[in-house]
């Protein structure tokens, strides 16, 4: 049940059976998801950091997405700073409206102002509206959907086909568990090495899959 893309094989041409495109332009992200050959899944990730591609056997996702919302409490906070520290300098200089001074500040406003929009587009990135397929046993995120993208009719649309596929595909899988535990283990290793997940989300998977192992 190794994950392998069939169109690179000499079985055939890889036939796709449904796409969903997705964009969000406060991200710079653009994703495109391929289910094909009725029990895999590949995913393209474009982001602001660069490109990424990485495939999936179905029977390895848990059927049952979850929803994932979180706020970057870290980067809010500090955009929040930067940007009350540039209203202050410029309230300091409205109140003095020296030359002089201008120009001694002027380099730290600029600073700050480029500060508070960088952490602007950090905590815009780290704080994710997405819609997670997680690993069987591991319950590592390795699926996920912008919430809603393109479009609510076309994203729910797309889930249910995907949990459909998911449960067929598993379904017809003829290992006991812990065959199952050893081939999702060695696919995260796969995608651990190829750096589709962090190195925290690994070993917190292996270390559930280790203890349901043993």
């Amino acid at each position: 049940m190794r994950v392998t893309d069939p169109s690179t094989s000499s079985a055939g041409n890889r036939r796709i059976n449904t796409v969903l495109s997705q964009q969000s332009r406060s991200m710079g992200q653009l994703r495109r998801i391929e289910i094909y050959n009725d029990k895999f899944v590949k995913v393209i990730d474009q982001d602001l950091f660069g490109r990424q591609s990485y495939h999936l056997n179905l029977s390895m996702l848990e059927p049952w997405p979850v929803r994932h919302r979180r706020i970057a409490w870290r980067w809010l906070l500090g955009m929040i700073c930067f940007a009350l520290t540039t209203l202050a300098f410029g309230y300091y200089l409205w109140l003095h409206q020296d030359p002089a001074t201008l120009n001694r500040l002027l380099p730290f406003i600029i600073a700050f102002i480029l500060l508070t929009c960088g952490f602007l587009i950090l905590f815009i990135y780290h704080s994710p509206n997405v819609t997670e397929f997680r690993s069987r046993y591991g319950s590592c995120p390795l699926l996920r959907l912008l919430y809603n993208k393109p479009d609510p009719e076309s994203f729910r649309h797309f889930v249910a086909e995907l949990r459909t596929r998911i449960l067929a595909a598993s379904q017809a899988v003829t290992f006991d568990k812990k065959e199952m535990l050893a081939i999702e283990l060695k696919e995260l290793d796969r995608l651990a090495d190829e750096g589709v997940l962090t190195r925290d989300a690994y070993h917190r998977a292996r270390q559930r899959i280790m203890n349901m192992h043993f």
